[in-house]
């Protein structure tokens, strides 16, 4: 009568759930909309060992988190305020581990990402099982360890759980395969259960689709299935299909991570939403067309002396100054695109 009875493992998803769907913008969801969500990630997943409460009991658990929350001691709720160096003073992080840190940070300025303090301090103890960092996919694995731990801990400190990191320790020391024939060992075929848990998404010749990944709270959404629109997904689908950014011959650090970050103001420019999958695609196409240009002309030995093209950050979102060489053609096509209202 009163339903299944509720585990700990459920719990947690629970809460899990509960974070995963709550954000600045929006704030927190109902309890309505978290058992919602919960249902929709068990039926996507497969997931056959957690059974979910009713409304109620949902309630109760969400209102239980809610206080927990509220009663955190000062310095942890602090910790999920933006790292920078001025926080070392009252958040130490090991010397040794700061370049890995500040990579990490300068990757999620580039992508419109946050990086907390909690993030920062995993970042610090995890830096030596992930790829250099100084490049976007090194720094991109890294982000997601650390992100992934730190989602974990909040939910462990809000839940008054113990933490157990036993699944993502294996990601640190062994392959997948390896992981995985040691978890279906351990306990079976019982599907990994994690909201947090993020699929980095590949283009068919193997480079990290960066362009697709940020947001990342919408784009475990997306594929959570909690949230809906066709549009991105068919277009996540045409940018696989794209040769990526190495393949096609960019060899530069600076050039790539110039490149991101004007996928980013483009990203959070109003006409993006406005225009088709096609056409976001070809934005793509042409802005990475953009970058090789830019490569050839400010490396080649030939050609003219270069300015450094510059773009500035705030509140995650970029700016870019006019006088700085910019991409002209491809604003000028995103903008002819929304005006034809491709998504219509």
């Amino acid at each position: 009568m009163g339903g299944p009875r509720v585990t700990r493992k459920t719990e947690n998803f629970l809460i899990q759930t509960w974070m995963s769907l709550t954000t600045p913008e929006r704030g927190a969801p109902t309890a309505k909309e978290v058992l919602s969500a919960a249902q929709t990630i068990i039926d996507t997943r497969a997931i056959k060992d957690i059974f979910l409460p009713k409304l109620r009991k949902v309630q109760q658990i969400l209102s239980q988190a809610n206080e927990n929350e509220r009663e955190l001691p000062t310095e942890q709720k602090l910790m999920k305020e933006p790292w920078s160096t001025a926080t070392l003073k009252d958040y130490p992080l090991p010397p040794e581990s700061l370049p890995a840190v500040m990579y990490v940070w300068r990757y999620t300025l580039i992508t419109g990402e946050k990086f907390t303090i909690r993030q920062a301090k995993w970042v610090s103890r995890l830096w030596a099982f992930r790829p250099d960092p100084i490049i976007p996919d090194g720094a991109l694995w890294l982000w997601l360890t650390a992100y992934e731990y730190a989602k974990k801990e909040e939910a462990t400190l809000v839940s008054k759980r113990p933490f157990d990191t036993f699944q993502d320790d294996l990601g640190l020391v062994f392959s997948s395969i390896e992981a995985v024939t040691i978890s279906k060992i351990m306990y079976g075929e019982k599907p990994f259960s994690d909201p947090f848990v993020t699929s980095i998404p590949h283009s068919d010749d193997g480079g990290i689709l960066h362009e697709v990944l940020h947001p990342l709270d919408y784009y475990n959404a997306l594929y959570n299935k909690t949230i809906s629109n066709d549009r991105d997904k068919e277009l996540h689908f045409l940018l696989a299909k794209m040769p990526s950014l190495k393949s096609l011959g960019l060899i530069s650090l600076e050039i790539e991570i110039e490149y991101l970050i004007w996928v980013t103001h483009i990203k959070q420019r109003p006409e993006w939403p406005k225009i088709s999958a096609k056409q976001a695609s070809h934005v793509v196409h042409k802005l990475r067309e953009w970058a090789l240009k830019l490569q050839s002309v400010k490396y080649s030995p030939e050609g003219p002396p270069q300015q450094i093209v510059l773009a500035k950050i705030e509140d995650k979102k970029v700016f870019i100054d006019a006088q700085f060489p910019v991409p002209e053609e491809v604003l000028k096509l995103l903008s002819q695109y929304a005006e034809k209202g491709g998504t219509k």
